[in-house]
């Protein structure tokens, strides 16, 4: 049988550019919905696998977008049910609230390129052992994650956690580490203000692709293979 993958869009800018075409390489059916526009599934039965991308939303605005306590729930039935999860940004804290942890405002927002550094615990993970000990991430955001007991750090910076495991098999980034130049090149023309205030005008932005972009697209390609080799190999045990 055919093994079935959730790609969860939050917002319409943002899909999990790196995570589907390895997920569909090991032999996934992939099924994209955009939260959104659309209804999500009731429940998580027939997946074997969910990636939730980033967005513009915040998981406290559920009288603004009731979509979000739906998929809150959907990954709480992840966590209980062992069905791998990859949560990105907005995803990474809705994960984090499914798990019990909090989402707070981060002190500093962080846009554009940021260092991150691995933490111990990242060294022999199965799917965030791709991280380097540092390296420039990509940022976008105004919250961050707290994490709960049982959630383990993966990697931060001086502002705030930024990946984690939590539970068997599911991980967040804080960091979009699912992005490609099409992506990133989208949202400068989305929020060039908003850029530019961060200290990234228009020509700045795409020198810093050219110099950050192709080392963490190796990096977010190689995480989004060991998380889709994982999810294939519960599968296989299932089976």
């Amino acid at each position: 049988m055919t093994p079935r993958a959730l790609h969860i869009v939050n917002e319409s800018t943002d899909p999990a550019a790196l995570f589907v075409p390895a997920l569909q390489e090991r032999g996934f059916a992939v099924e994209t919905v955009e939260a959104t526009r659309a209804e999500l599934p009731e429940s998580l039965g027939g997946y074997d696998a969910v990636v939730a991308a980033g967005g513009t939303a915040n998981t406290h605005e559920t009288d603004i977008h009731p979509w979000i306590s739906h998929e809150i729930d959907l990954m709480r039935e992840a966590l209980e049910t062992g069905v791998p999860v990859m949560g990105l940004c907005l995803g990474a804290q809705l994960l984090t609230r499914a798990a019990g942890g909090e989402v707070r405002r981060s002190e500093p927002d962080e846009v554009g390129w940021v260092e991150v550094w691995a933490s111990p615990a990242a060294a022999h993970d199965p799917v965030l052992g791709a991280l380097p000990a540092s390296f420039q991430a990509m940022e976008w955001h105004h919250y961050a994650c707290e994490l709960a007991p049982g959630m383990t750090e993966m990697a931060r910076n001086p502002t705030c956690i930024q990946a984690f495991r939590a539970g068997e098999a599911a991980w967040g980034t804080q960091f979009h580490i699912e992005v490609d130049r099409g992506i990133l090149v989208s949202w400068q023309a989305w929020a060039p203000d908003e850029l530019a205030a961060a200290g990234y005008p228009r020509e700045r932005f795409m020198r810093s692709l050219d110099e950050h972009l192709p080392r963490h697209e190796a990096i977010g390609r190689d995480i989004a293979g060991r998380f889709s080799d994982l999810a294939l190999a519960r599968v296989g045990n299932a089976a």
